[in-house]
């Protein structure tokens, strides 16, 4: 009976749990050590305590990391789950052994070996959703994920300073606490289904920063991913100076006590989980980096203002669940993304290389938190300005960088703000790059190829025609190629080979024609060699695409015209 209520759960929602409880076991086990530092060596040492703490935890990701990775593509990841939540067990049974005993060595070496099961736990935990969720649900699993690891960050933070407030801070019992939820989490981690190897061969080698450059190669071969792990390693340097940098801030500005400062990173971990949920269903059934530049100017403006309300914790709570929220909308594509596009066999590899420059970020935080406060002998809220400021820098980066990913977004937005959209033929749509030819009519054409699919799409219009000066500049932010009357497409050399950098790059090309025929535009393409040199070396497709825009009734009354006027039916058709 009971096996059977178990089978009832899907293997995604037993990996939620695994990972969640494990989660909150580190952010337990941590903040209790620093506590207990804390109380020994006195409040004045915090930063201290607080860098080394955040030392201690990263050296095992950058240390095992790359190993880990190749664990995850030799061997089922389910197993390896298992594997490390027994690992899980027997390390917080020695915590506990370790606040009995009042050993300050043994509770280093108790969270470095907590370190080093997720480090082990990671490549595997994210490596395996792909095999155990459906692709089109791989971002809102993420943002599920997301948020439950947040969650646990939450209860983690709280139940530490709680438990700690009500047993007159009783470490051995906390400790204990992880132990039982341990138990659980191994639990959970036999009820996810077995998963097959990927069918990597790699063997283990000691020479790691070497791996993890091997990787990163690999990485940079696929479009924008070696961006989104160098992304989701800054989102870690975020998360881990404001964890460091919080409760100083605390006691420095809002004059607070160590614990009760503990509480604010609670409120930011609520907006994360929240920010997480939010960005999975803004996602849909896309990856969506459009949403990365836009959240990372937000958390720019977070930041200031935490330096700038420092004194007033009514504005701080609600700056610091924004600055959650936004870090969730900011983190949950970047992982999506890194899960989609690495190499089935190379996934593990590249998500164990993430994780190591994640925590680089981490130990960079850590000693810029050291740098600021003892070096320079600022103040907790101005630390946050110069992180604020690096922030911006980034923000300008992604921008550029991610431009194509947020005018998709956005357009797809406008689309749908301006359409009643139906998309016809979505199975003619194949998974790679693609060439689409389409008879232009007007300007929002491009909003609605836009708006029918998740891969950024470059425009070729084969004739100029005249345009508003808005327009001109909408096209030039779309990035159109305008295409002189007198020298065709086939025979345009540079345009040419703008098409096929692009597919090689992985985004799609959309060719916009006078012709109402465009069967025979696509076999005057077709009989042209260097057209067909590129559909060989590249492997594209050419998809004919018809739209179809309703009418607007000027007759009608102004209301109801307004309407038709802001959500005109139309359909888009892939395929003949």
């Amino acid at each position: 009976m009971t096996f059977n209520i178990l089978r009832k759960f899907t293997s995604f929602t037993y990996l939620n749990v695994t990972q969640f409880l494990g989660a909150l076991n580190d952010n337990i086990f941590k903040l209790l050590l620093v506590y207990y530092f804390i109380q020994q060596e006195g409040i004045e040492h915090s930063h201290q305590i607080l860098a080394a703490a955040g030392a201690i935890f990263v050296a095992p990701f950058l240390l095992f990391s790359a190993s880990s990775g190749t664990l995850a593509d030799r061997f089922s990841k389910r197993n390896v789950i298992v594997l490390t939540k027994v690992m899980e067990l027997v390390i917080m049974t020695l915590g506990v052994l370790a606040f009995y005993y009042g050993s300050k060595a043994g509770s280093f070496f108790v969270l470095f070996l907590l370190a080093t099961q997720s480090a082990i736990f990671g490549p595997s935990k994210y490596g395996i959703i792909p095999e155990i969720v459906e692709e089109n649900k791989i971002s809102k699993a993420n943002g599920m994920m997301t948020s439950f690891t947040f969650l646990a960050i939450i209860l983690g933070t709280f139940l530490a300073s709680f438990i700690l407030d009500v047993t007159d801070k009783n470490f051995i019992l906390a400790a204990a606490m992880c132990l039982f939820f341990s138990v659980i989490g191994l639990i959970a981690s036999f009820c996810i289904e077995y998963t097959q190897p990927s069918g990597s061969s790699k063997k283990f080698t000691i020479f790691f920063f070497y791996e993890i450059y091997e990787t990163l190669k690999v990485a940079k071969t696929e479009p924008s991913l070696l961006l989104a792990m160098f992304g989701s390693a800054f989102f870690l340097f975020l998360g881990a100076f404001t964890q460091l940098n919080i409760i100083p801030f605390a006691v420095q500005s809002l004059h607070l006590t160590d614990i009760q400062g503990g509480y604010l990173f609670l409120f930011m971990a609520l907006g994360i989980g929240a920010g997480s949920i939010a960005s999975g269903r803004l996602s849909g059934n896309n990856v969506e980096l459009g949403l990365v530049p836009i959240a990372t100017i937000g958390i720019t403006i977070a930041l200031y203002m935490l330096d700038f309300f420092s004194d007033n914790i009514y504005v701080i709570l609600p700056v610091v669940v924004s600055l959650g929220f936004l870090g969730g909308i900011y983190q949950v594509p970047l992982d999506s993304y890194i899960q989609v596009t690495s190499p089935n066999k190379n996934r593990g590899q590249v998500v164990a290389a993430a994780n190591v420059l994640s925590f680089l970020g981490v130990l960079l935080a850590s000693f810029l938190v050291f740098i600021i406060s003892e070096v320079f002998g600022l103040q907790a809220d101005k630390g946050f300005t110069i992180v604020g400021t690096i922030t911006l820098c980034i923000s300008v980066l992604f921008m550029f960088q991610f431009f194509d990913y947020l005018t998709r977004y956005v357009c797809m937005i406008l689309s749908k703000m301006h359409f009643r959209l139906n998309i016809e033929g979505k199975e003619n749509i194949p998974s790679k790059a693609t060439i689409y030819v389409c008879r232009h009519k007007d300007w929002n054409d491009t909003l609605l190829i836009l708006g029918s699919q998740s891969r950024r799409v470059r425009f070729f219009i084969e004739r100029e025609q005249v345009h508003h000066k808005f327009f001109i500049r909408l096209y030039r932010m779309l990035r159109v190629k305008m295409l002189p009357v007198i020298v065709p497409l086939e025979n345009n050399a540079g345009s040419l080979v703008e098409i096929k950098r692009s597919i090689l790059k992985g985004i799609s090309v959309c060719i916009f024609v006078e012709n109402e025929d465009i069967t025979q535009e696509i076999a005057k393409l077709e009989k042209s060699y260097c057209f067909c040199e590129i559909l060989e070396e590249t492997g594209s497709k050419i998809v004919p695409v018809t739209i179809i825009k309703g009418m607007k009734d000027g007759n009608s009354r102004f209301f109801t015209r307004l309407m038709k006027k802001i959500r005109v039916p139309a359909v888009i058709r892939f395929g003949n």
